[in-house]
């Protein structure tokens, strides 16, 4: 069962996400916390499994409750659900640790999928902002030279959006070995989630567009 706790403010969004979700069967909605600074002390007492904020809430908006999550030891894998989504705000989210970034007209269906896939570890972006993403990342700084050529090649093929099986193609490896490599990856490279380390691919100038 994937325990989720919810962050948002308006009361519409609120019956939409239970609306969405109750029907899960491995989907537990622990609670809806209404804004972003009740959202935090809730993700310190109930410990869920992932957290859905939206970005625009009073006393702590959704970046601020990102980076106060991702400061707690242990945090949940977080995903970013909003009406109003612009290059500026996806980078931001996916750079403070966001497993994703969905918008609210998407449907119901890839709310659930980003659930899921960012509980195993893996990333989901809304394919109405994914081109928005990958050109919208600025190169901030060379390749770091600890990664080695095995590094940078896994490096891009995460970079491109390909999954853990598409990559075992590439590379003739078992999904189960590209994920341990992935995850080593993830610490070498000091990103909080599949979707960062991406972005890191197109900072690094790894992949280009």
């Amino acid at each position: 069962m994937i325990r989720v706790l919810a962050a948002e403010d308006d009361p519409l969004a609120q019956r939409a996400i239970r609306g969405y979700l109750a029907p899960v069967p491995d989907i537990e909605v622990l609670d809806i916390a209404g804004d972003g600074a009740k959202a935090l002390a809730l993700v310190e007492s109930l410990h869920p499994d992932v957290l859905i904020t939206d970005l625009h809430m009073p006393h702590l908006n959704g970046l601020e409750l990102l980076k106060a999550v991702f400061a707690l030891p242990d945090p949940p894998r977080a995903l970013c659900f909003t009406a109003l989504g612009d290059e500026s705000s996806m980078r931001a989210a996916l750079s403070a640790g966001a497993s994703g970034f969905l918008l609210k007209v998407d449907p119901p269906a890839l709310l659930v999928q980003a659930i899921r896939s960012a509980y195993e570890g893996d990333a989901l972006v809304s394919p109405k902002l994914t081109a928005q993403v990958l050109r919208g990342i600025t190169t901030v700084g060379a390749r770091p030279k600890h990664l080695n050529d095995a590094d940078v090649e896994l490096l891009g093929l995460v970079g491109q959006g390909l999954n853990n099986g598409d990559i075992g193609d590439a590379l003739h490896l078992a999904p189960s070995t590209v994920k341990t490599y992935v995850s080593r990856l993830l610490r070498k490279t000091d990103s909080r989630s599949r979707a960062q380390l991406a972005a890191r691919a197109h900072e690094w100038g790894v992949v280009v567009g």
